[in-house]
């Protein structure tokens, strides 16, 4: 009896031992990949804010047909003008050039939006890439 209770004894231990075993890589794998997807976004807060930008245009002084903005990166980290959504007025505006693709902090580009607007106010959001975005309320 001595023998096969000590037999039983083994079998258990090692069972729990894989078991454990297998339940600390499942939760180191869970844990690593948490702890990346934190970090990454750590990361993205982080250059959402220090990056910042303005429209230094005068608000009253506005061209139209087209209608030219100057932008100012305000921030600390360089931006990219190369994935730009431009509206006004709420409607999507697909016809406009920017003067740079890469956008140095303290350096200002010119958005050059090929539209002819009616008298009057109206309001221009510009939402880079990365979601940052700024609004100008305007008159032409």
């Amino acid at each position: 009896m001595g023998m096969s209770t000590s037999a039983t004894h083994i079998i258990f231990f090692i069972a729990s031992v894989v078991i454990a075993a297998s339940f600390v890589g499942v939760a180191a794998t869970a844990i690593i990949n948490i702890s990346d997807g934190i970090e990454d976004r750590g990361e993205m807060v982080a250059k959402q804010l220090s990056a910042d930008f303005q429209v230094i245009n005068d608000p009253e002084r506005v061209s139209n047909n087209p209608v030219v903005l100057y932008l100012k990166n305000t921030g600390k980290v360089p931006l990219s003008t190369s994935h730009i959504t431009v509206l006004i007025d709420g409607d999507s505006i697909d016809s406009f050039t920017v003067s740079s693709d890469l956008w140095m902090p303290g350096d200002s580009v010119t958005l050059t939006i090929n539209v002819n607007l009616s008298s009057g106010e109206h309001v221009v959001k510009i939402v880079l890439e990365d979601g940052l975005a700024t609004t100008f309320y305007f008159e032409v």
